[in-house]
């Protein structure tokens, strides 16, 4: 494979938490325009992973690699503007914000304009203020979230807030989105939007990393599907490959997943 079709690489990450291995000799590639995905028990390693890569932590050892740059040890703001943004697991913000505020805020990271340039109704600032807003707009619609545009945090329901959370990492223009369970909590009507909103991302050439409990829809979207497990990459390769693998379907997947009956996501 060619190193140039690679965006992300990271190699031998090495994590500890006082006496805990979170990451242990941690290797995984990303190729452009792919979807994989991370899956595991709780505690193998696979959020620990995101945040490494998005700067919130920091590995004692190893290498990170985006689409040619170093990222390790660069700040999160930093990474962001490069390329790479992230959802959480839990979408927590003020409750008072509403998902036009949220989508503002993570527009920021774009705006160059100094205080004084902010002071007048004209000039860069107010250039940067309307791309904004036509990029916000772009990702609402790509989102369909038209009805939360100006509904507080605190009067939706978690799965309107997962949906924020994705147009949140959207309005950033990143290059690679890494999406922290986004199936948590849902239920499968919510499930079935987000699913076709991951699929939307791909054709529109994103490359996604995906950590996710719901076998199901990992089955559906991935092309690639890596295990872990206490930190380490235990397996790793297409649905199908990983599906077959007696050991990692015993562990991970369940008695109806490794009989290759997986149901459909949309």
């Amino acid at each position: 494979m060619s190193t140039s079709n690679i965006i992300l690489h990271s190699e031998r990450l090495e994590l500890s938490f006082g006496g805990i291995k979170a990451l242990d000799s941690m290797s995984v590639e990303v190729e452009k325009g792919q979807i994989l995905s991370l899956i595991g028990p709780n505690g193998a390693g696979k959020t620990c992973f995101i945040n490494c890569v998005t700067g919130y932590y920091r590995p004692r050892e190893g290498q990170i690699v985006f689409d040619g740059t170093d990222i390790l040890g660069m700040r999160p703001h930093r990474i962001a503007r490069l390329g790479i943004s992230r959802t959480f697991q839990n979408p927590n913000t003020y409750p008072t914000m509403t998902a036009l505020d949220i989508l503002l805020a993570a527009r920021y990271m774009h705006c160059r304009a100094g205080m004084m340039e902010c002071l007048a109704p004209f000039g860069r600032s107010r250039r940067e203020e309307l791309q904004s807003r036509r990029s916000i707009e772009e990702v609402i619609t790509f989102t369909h979230i038209e009805e939360l545009r100006k509904k507080p945090i605190s009067m939706m329901s978690y799965g309107q807030r997962k949906q924020v959370e994705i147009a949140r990492a959207l309005v950033m223009q990143p290059r690679l989105v890494l999406l922290d369970e986004p199936m948590s909590g849902l239920d499968d009507v919510m499930k079935e939007m987000v699913c076709e909103l991951i699929l939307d991302m791909h054709r529109q050439g994103m490359t996604i990393v995906l950590v996710e409990h719901d076998i199901q829809t990992v089955m559906e979207l991935s092309h690639k599907v890596a295990v872990l497990d206490h930190g380490q990459k235990v397996a790793e390769g297409t649905p199908a490959e990983i599906s077959r693998d007696a050991r990692v379907a015993s562990a991970y997947l369940g008695r109806n997943e490794a009989d290759g009956q997986q149901a459909a996501c949309p």
